[in-house]
């Protein structure tokens, strides 16, 4: 598994924005500073004004260019208007105590003593002695706010070889190792004071390594932990890991491609090439095979499943977050995607339509998803933190044009009747469904 080329498609997004919103902060204060300088000739003594500010800034008289770091800004594609990175941004305001009391319940996600000390010596091979300190601190406070990501983190790295387990903690480590002041056109300033503190970047890293994990623990990987899967064939059927769950989910036939939907969107955005287009995915991880293949919307639902856990563990660790992220963009882009698919199908592919509305255990797994991650976008929505370049997305999910497709397909399929049943109930009920517990 080409791990750097996967980085790309989610891990590098979170480190990416953690750079701009750093760069952002120190260039807006500087640009205000310049502006202020720019009125010298004014009878107002500002030193005591630039004293409380920085005291890592140095300015000799109108020497700081005000244009030229608005022209950094532009060379990095960073909007000022767009930034939310303050603490005095947080919403503190929003109630998570009910929905982190839900996801706090342990009662699905035991791990044995043995599996800890196991996953907490590999990881201590990984980080720095005094980074494993505080690394092994901060899991110790996550197993309790997250249990369902610790018993994901810890199970799959149990099962997986090191590239597709630990091999995500190294990559994270190894990204977050080079200085920002690297970046050029900024090497002269100082960005500590404007840097997360190590419970923010490690949440950060826990927040794309639980997402990957999960992929990880999905698709063919069901054969790490079922012995006989049956007739489990791939593009007949596909397997998600849904907490401590594997649902595997038979399909008539392959579906149409995915990488079609890029024909419908007018203006694509760095996700919906990342995730639609194969020319991108070619150019990322150099898999021709992948290019060629028609990989049809159980990808989308993967990666739906995969978003939602991030939302999830965001929402878990909240306290810690204090800079703005697009935890939300991610989630309600691959909202949209099913959406676009799904209108695509009904209206292009008739006989896609007919089958995955008769297929009762595939409209199952997808009602079900749909709403784990309308729940949790829901959650979020009004969290500034989670909501960079969110907003115009959001317009189009719930748009009754989009949103009017997924209310025809739960109508359709009549599969929303089912909404409060569980996988293993509908395992019972429904051919087309098989779960196995992840134990």
């Amino acid at each position: 598994m080409d791990l750097k080329g996967k980085f790309f498609i989610y891990g590098k997004t979170p480190r990416i924005s953690r750079i701009k919103r750093i760069i952002t902060t120190a260039a807006v204060a500087l640009i205000v500073v310049a502006i202020i300088l720019s009125f010298s000739s004014c009878c107002i003594d500002y030193s005591e004004f630039l004293k409380s500010g920085s005291e890592q800034y140095t300015f000799e008289g109108d020497e700081v260019d005000a244009s030229k770091i608005e022209e950094l800004l532009k060379e990095y594609n960073i909007n000022p208007e767009d930034f939310t990175g303050s603490t005095d941004n947080q919403s503190q305001d929003i109630d998570y105590t009910e929905i982190k009391k839900e996801l706090e319940d342990s009662s699905d996600y035991q791990v044995t003593p043995e599996e800890e000390e196991q996953f907490l010596n590999n990881l201590e091979k990984i980080y720095a002695e005094d980074k494993f300190i505080q690394v092994k601190e901060y899991l110790n406070k996550f197993k309790y706010l997250y249990p369902s990501g610790y018993f994901t983190m810890i199970k799959i790295t149990q099962k997986q070889d090191y590239t597709a387990g630990y091999g995500w903690f190294e990559l994270l480590n190894d990204s977050n190792s080079s200085n920002l002041e690297d970046l050029e056109g900024f090497e002269e300033f100082d960005f500590s004071e404007f840097a997360p503190d190590f419970y923010e970047e490690y949440t950060c890293d826990l927040i794309v390594i639980i997402h990957e994990l999960t992929h990880c623990g999905s698709g063919s990987s069901i054969y790490l932990f079922v012995e006989d899967p049956g007739d489990y064939t791939w593009g007949t059927c596909y397997s998600y890991m849904i907490g401590n769950l594997l649902v595997l989910v038979e399909k008539d036939k392959m579906y149409f491609s995915k990488y079609e939907l890029l024909q419908d969107i007018e203006d694509p955005d760095a996700y919906d090439k990342i995730y639609l287009s194969p020319d991108e995915v070619l150019d990322i991880t150099g898999d021709k095979e992948t290019k060629a293949s028609d990989i049809d919307f159980t990808m989308i639902l993967d990666e739906l499943n995969a978003y939602t856990v991030s939302a999830k563990c965001a929402i878990s660790c909240e306290e810690f977050i204090k800079h703005s992220s697009s935890i939300r963009l991610g989630l309600l882009k691959q909202m949209s995607h099913l959406e676009l698919y799904l209108k695509r199908c009904y209206e292009k592919y008739p006989e896609d339509w007919e089958s995955i509305t008769e297929n009762k255990g595939l409209a199952f797994i997808i009602m079900k998803l749909w709403l784990e991650a309308e729940k949790y976008e829901n959650a979020i929505k009004d969290d500034v933190r989670f909501n960079e370049g969110s907003q115009s997305v959001y317009e189009f999910v719930y748009n009754p044009d989009n949103y009017g497709i997924i209310e025809k397909y739960f109508n359709d399929s009549e599969i929303i009747t089912f909404r409060d049943m569980t996988f293993p109930e509908a395992s019972e009920k429904f051919d087309e469904i098989r779960v196995y517990s992840i134990d």
